[in-house]
């Protein structure tokens, strides 16, 4: 079994990935949705957690099966050790924009307010994602399936 953590900025294509994934026939979990996550305010904004008891399950959950797992959190790093391989997806900024305004999965990034979050992450976020992952994936020009079979080749037998 090998476990993936797939990581990413809003934009960069995690959840079409995850879709991907999926239809292969890939166990996924997005920790975007669910009760995988928790916002804990701070001086500066909001911290978003992963809940250590509930990536403890997941994993455990995953048995003999290879998993895919998503989400961008500020303590991601923590579980990084109970991941085979940590990989980011990553766009370009005009690319990010226009998928985040052309999506229709969820709604963040349409407010002028989330989209300077997203240029803020960008700058300052992309930088340290890019420092900490396995493998990045540029999936600005590629197709879903491309990203799909590339992650695939990752996994351990």
């Amino acid at each position: 079994m090998t476990v993936v953590y797939l990581t990413g900025l809003s934009g960069v294509g995690t959840t079409s990935a995850l879709t991907g994934l999926k239809r292969l026939g890939y166990q996924t979990i997005d920790t975007d949705y669910g009760d995988y996550v928790t916002e804990v305010p701070q001086v500066t904004g909001t911290a978003r957690l992963l809940k250590e008891d509930k990536m403890a399950k997941l994993l455990e959950s995953a048995g003999s099966s290879h998993l895919f797992i998503s989400g961008c959190c500020d303590n991601q790093s923590t579980f990084y050790k109970d991941f085979d391989v940590v990989v980011l997806l990553k766009a370009d900024l005009t690319t990010m924009l226009k998928r985040v305004e052309k999506r229709d999965t969820n709604d963040y990034g349409k407010t002028p307010e989330q989209r300077a979050e997203i240029l803020e992450n960008h700058r300052t976020v992309l930088p340290l994602l890019e420092k900490s992952s396995d493998v990045i994936i540029d999936t600005t020009t590629q197709s879903v399936d491309d990203v799909c079979k590339i992650l695939e080749g990752l996994l351990k037998n």
